[in-house]
């Protein structure tokens, strides 16, 4: 199940980041203390010791430039960012430049910038977005003892299991988000048309299960789509890697952390392979895809198409999208899409490099004031009015609070979607500390439970822990991942002969140096194991 999703996450956006950087304090309390209704500076979510260890000088102002990533533009970010600003401004004398990339420019505006030697204080920096090859360029600062100094809140809130996706070589180069630790993924459908033909969710147990399913929406749903496809973005069925051979082989192929998507460690051998040449779950998987193509199940445009699954199910265009299996998570999309949702259920979570290290947050070198960057950071893991504001924006503009129950809230009279509202970006699992955030109205008063939960039942794969280096093999891995970028929508959407492409793309990595990169793969993880003996 890891290969499926290390395709997926892995491509969405890393090939733009490596063909430009080749060339080149205690818990928080509750919010609601001030007698106005609204935090002030010492009694908003963390104590004022939450800014740091001691007592730490701010008496210089700073503006702090944060990078991330979601559904940008929107169009109340600027009174979003303005009361962010007037609260940092009293925590610690700081405001932030937000900037809010489009998911189709992050990579490589990050990658421009980091190489440019531009301002970056705090940045979305997950495994995936080539996070250990910056590190080795230098991009991040280590943080061992800035968080030691200034980020108290963070130790004692954070799972310390999470702080081992953020090392490399031993330091510490980013802080995880504090969410889910493990992974399982789904595809979810319409709550309307699983009630109006009697779909039974809990029927579903491989991919193959859903073709009864896909034959009758084709028939009698005209104009949806079966099945969305995004070849050039993250929405693939790889989301949901339960098909029969897969299930056969007991998900024996795990995601390399830091290495293209085309190698992957094969648990019964531990040996690194070529996904496409010796994966025979790999294989099965891609031909299963090119038969629901030519079956009329996915969308036609599937290879081309910038239209995300989430877009289209919000257009009318198909019933279904692509999403986690953590608690609550249809719930949580049924709210962001106007939509009532239901899912399927995916595998128990697995923990790994990759998931704990799959939204994560770093101070940049050029960074103005790293101390003070260090302080915002530790907030966003202890003030609940900070995260809160930065996840579902202005009160009473963005959400209001529900009558008798303090923590839940629900989109203002009047406003039928977060979207409407002006701030929805989505970027409620990039930011800090994810179980300060309110439920909104409709999820599960012990969701945060749940996710406990979840995190205990997360078992650990087998390369935890193990993370790939590019830098012996950077010009082979930057030819590759182009390699990979050009042929996945062909691949992953089945719009093409699969056996014709498929022959064509193992060619190309055989030419190009594929041999070389898994070799080094398998170097790097043999010396690791030894190290762990």
């Amino acid at each position: 199940m890891k290969a499926a999703r290390g395709w997926v996450l892995a491509l969405a956006l890393l090939m733009a980041i490596v063909s430009v950087i080749s060339g080149c304090g205690s818990k928080a309390s509750n919010s609601e203390g001030s007698p106005s209704g609204k935090p002030s500076a010492t009694s908003a979510g963390a104590s004022s010791s939450d800014a740091g260890s001691g007592n730490p000088d701010v008496s210089t102002y700073r503006k702090l430039k944060v990078y991330t990533v979601g559904s940008f533009p929107q169009n109340d970010t600027k009174a979003v960012v303005a009361e962010i600003n007037k609260y940092l401004k009293e925590k610690i004398n700081a405001e932030i430049d937000f900037q809010g990339l489009p998911w189709s420019s992050w990579g490589e505006k990050m990658a421009l910038a980091y190489q440019s030697g531009e301002q970056v204080d705090l940045t979305f920096a997950p495994n995936w977005a080539d996070f250990a090859n910056n590190v080795a360029k230098g991009a991040f600062l280590p943080l061992d003892g800035l968080l030691a100094k200034y980020g108290k809140g963070i130790t004692d809130t954070l799972d310390p299991r999470f702080l081992d996706g953020g090392r490399v070589n031993g330091k510490i180069y980013a802080i995880p988000t504090n969410k889910e630790i493990g992974e399982s993924h789904t595809i979810m459908f319409r709550k309307d048309i699983i009630d109006k033909y009697g779909f039974d969710v809990n029927s579903i147990h491989t991919l193959e299960d859903l073709e009864p399913w896909l034959q009758t929406i084709k028939e009698k749903e005209p104009g949806l789509a079966p099945i969305w496809l995004s070849g050039s973005g993250a929405d693939t069925l790889g989301y949901f890697d339960k098909t029969r051979k897969s299930m056969e082989e007991n998900f024996r192929y795990e995601l390399v952390a830091g290495a293209p998507a085309a190698i992957v460690l094969d648990t019964k051998t531990d040996k690194m392979i070529v996904n496409t040449m010796e994966s025979d779950a790999a294989i099965y998987r891609l031909k299963l895809y090119g038969d629901w193509f030519k079956k009329g199940y996915i969308n036609q445009d599937a290879a081309t198409t910038k239209t995300s699954a989430e877009d289209a199910l919000k257009a009318g265009k198909t019933w279904m999208k692509f999403g986690s299996d953590k608690p609550d998570s249809d719930k949580e999309d049924s709210s962001a899409t106007g939509i009532e949702l239901v899912k399927l259920k995916g595998n128990d979570p697995e923990m790994s490099t990759a998931s704990i290290s799959n939204s994560m947050m770093a101070i940049g070198r050029t960074s103005v004031d790293p101390e003070r960057t260090m302080m915002l950071l530790n907030l966003l893991h202890t003030d609940k009015h900070l995260v809160n504001l930065i996840d579902f924006g202005v009160e009473g503009r963005q959400y209001v609070k529900v009558e008798g129950k303090d923590n839940f809230i629900r989109l203002p009279d009047g406003i039928a979607t977060r979207a409407d509202t002006g701030w929805a970006p989505g970027i409620e699992w990039m930011f800090g500390n994810q179980t300060l955030t309110y439920l909104w109205e409709g999820e599960s008063p012990d969701k945060w439970e749940k996710f406990k939960e979840y995190n205990n039942r997360a078992h650990k794969v087998k390369s935890f822990g193990f993370s790939f280096n590019t830098e012996p093999v950077k010009t082979e891995v930057s030819v590759i991942s182009n390699i990979v970028k050009e042929y996945r929508p062909l691949l992953e959407t089945g719009s093409l002969d699969v056996d014709k492409v498929l022959a064509e793309y193992n060619a190309k990595l055989k030419a190009n140096g594929i041999e070389k990169i898994r070799a080094e793969a398998q170097k790097q993880y043999d010396e690791w194991k030894a190290k762990k003996a």
